[in-house]
């Protein structure tokens, strides 16, 4: 619930601070007295558009923080927890907003975006506006008020998902279709340069490796050459290994008479043999290398069949292999199964009938809850002065599918015995239409699972005893969920449990609009002024006090 709203330079608040309680709280105050305000700081919060013009005249920065208590809210914990902006029992969500125009949000100290503060409030209150019965005659938001009443968000979300992949594939196949000819001769130009690479068939690492080979190949004389003269050198007549040799044995000849030699002399040794195995090492790799001109001619030309490939496709030649690999998987995503139009046109046809499946399914829920509602909302429209009103939902189909699936919803409604329906939208009286809009908002308030719900003057055009009844009604919302109300009318305060003034001063040409609890006896003061206006008399004030009385003991 929403525990504490402050502010800071905005419109006519220089700085406030309020707190609510759980039921039912009103706030009332004389027309201009700024009760609009409150609303458009908790709207900032809540993710709405933000005018530079609500920052106070004379400041560079408004301020607006709400404060929400989410212990019983699994669903704002779980949002929370997902976007890693995690909160301990509340939850705190600010704006500010420079005289520039320019806006910052925050999600329990950290950054957070508009979308953000969007999607989290929608998770924890639910404003119905004194004029939301206007929006209440167009037919999308009739049939979003009835998938709110029926709580089927599993169908809603297959039905927009299934929607998504129908059209997915209506769209490829609509490609495919648009781009027949272009896809032929591309079909073609791959076979063509698929060809060519299957002739050549190049492999990973095949040119460096025989480029290697070729320089092998090609100096082979050199190569052994030099290995049967390094070899003679070290393990010839005269040389390295024999001359080493001679001079170990002459050094053996003076050991027992002079033992500093003894170091020199394993040097030398160790040099013997390092020596012989070097020779060894070199016939080794003489062994290796063969005089073969019919191998040095076949990698001479694989190299040119490789290097010409590589030149005509502008390819360095090790990149061969991996465009042969790319040419076989474009030609496959081509021309492979799936991809004809036959197959594409089968892909539609599953997509949409699951699509279809799944849009009937939420037209059966939203069917139910239509009934439902109607009764619902004809109790409640004969409970305010409409004896014999009747409401009723018609559930028909859409002329064309979308996201929400196959329906368009009318309201219907008669307010008069031996009326016929008709649309809500040609209800002619204002007071009516006021009405059937708060009969429709408190009947789908009741089934909500948010924790929160603001009524803002939804009673305009109401007075007497159906006033009393919208109080009562109210009060009896508040007994399972907070309830705000802003009213004009002192039947409805005088239900409410708590109950704020909003008043409008000036002080030395500053005009500043203030919230002030109201006390027992400030309350019967208040609800006077409501009934009687400015002048005030003690037959007023007792009426006042029997009405608060009243009410009061029926909430105990």
């Amino acid at each position: 619930m929403l525990q504490a709203l402050t502010i800071q330079n905005l419109a006519l608040i220089s700085r406030l601070h309020l707190e609510f309680t759980a039921g039912f709280t009103t706030l009332t105050g004389e027309t201009g007295a700024g009760k609009s305000i409150l609303l458009d700081a908790l709207g900032l919060t809540l993710g709405n558009r933000a005018d530079a013009g609500l920052v106070r005249h004379g400041t560079d920065k408004a301020d607006v923080t709400a404060d929400f208590d989410i212990q019983n809210v699994p669903a704002a914990q779980a949002w929370l927890a997902e976007q890693e902006l995690n909160a301990e029992g509340d939850c705190l969500l600010r704006r500010t907003l420079s005289k520039e125009g320019r806006s910052k949000a925050y999600i329990n100290g950290l950054p957070a975006t508009v979308a953000q503060l969007k999607q989290l409030s929608a998770l924890l209150i639910d404003i119905h506006g004194q004029h939301q019965h206007q929006s209440l005659t167009h037919s999308r938001e009739q049939l979003a008020l009835i998938d709110a009443y029926a709580q089927h968000d599993a169908k809603l979300t297959e039905t927009m998902q299934t929607y998504q992949a129908w059209s997915k594939q209506q769209q490829t196949l609509a490609a495919h279709r648009e781009n027949q000819a272009d896809r032929q001769s591309r079909i073609e130009l791959l076979t063509f340069q698929l060809s060519e690479f299957d002739r050549v068939a190049p492999l990973a690492e095949e040119y460096e490796q025989l480029s290697a080979e070729q320089q092998t190949l090609s100096h082979a004389h050199d190569i052994k050459q030099a290995l049967l003269q390094g070899q003679d050198l070290l393990n010839g007549d005269g040389g390295a290994s024999e001359r080493i040799a001679a001079a170990v044995a002459a050094l053996e000849g003076i050991q027992n008479v002079h033992a500093p030699i003894e170091p020199m002399l394993e040097q030398l040794r160790s040099v013997q043999i390092d020596c012989t195995e070097a020779a060894n090492d070199l016939q080794h790799a003489d062994h290796q290398v063969t005089l073969d001109p019919e191998r040095l001619a076949f990698v001479d030309e694989r190299l040119g069949e490789l290097f010409a490939l590589a030149k005509k496709y502008q390819l360095d030649p090790e990149a061969l292999e991996s465009r042969h690999l790319a040419l076989q998987n474009e030609l496959q995503e081509l021309t492979g199964e799936g991809t004809s139009l036959e197959a594409l046109e089968a892909k539609v046809a599953d997509a949409w009938q699951a699509y279809e499946k799944a849009a009937y399914a939420l037209s059966a829920s939203r069917k139910k809850a239509a009934k439902r509602l109607s009764r619902a909302v004809s109790e409640r429209m004969q409970t305010l002065g409409m004896e014999k009103g009747r409401f009723e939902i018609e559930i028909t189909t859409a002329q064309t599918p979308g996201e929400q699936g196959l329906d368009k919803a009318s309201f219907e409604v008669t307010t008069n015995p031996g009326q016929p329906l008709q649309a809500l939208s040609k209800v002619a009286s204002g007071g009516e239409l006021s009405r059937i809009s708060l009969a429709i908002q408190v009947a789908s308030a009741e089934v909500a699972s948010l924790p929160t719900l603001i009524f803002d003057e939804v009673d305009v055009g109401i007075g007497g005893g159906i006033a009393e009844v919208v109080g009562r009604t109210m009060q009896q919302l508040g007994q399972h969920r907070q309830v705000l109300a802003i009213t004009h009318l002192a039947q409805v305060a005088a239900c409410a449990q708590t109950q704020y003034a909003i008043e409008k001063t000036t002080q030395k040409g500053t005009t500043q609009t203030q919230v002030i609890p109201l006390s027992v006896s400030e309350r019967t003061e208040e609800l006077a002024r409501m009934l009687g206006g400015m002048t005030l008399t003690e037959q007023t004030r007792k009426h006042a006090q029997e009405m608060l009385e009243l009410a009061q003991s029926d909430s105990a």
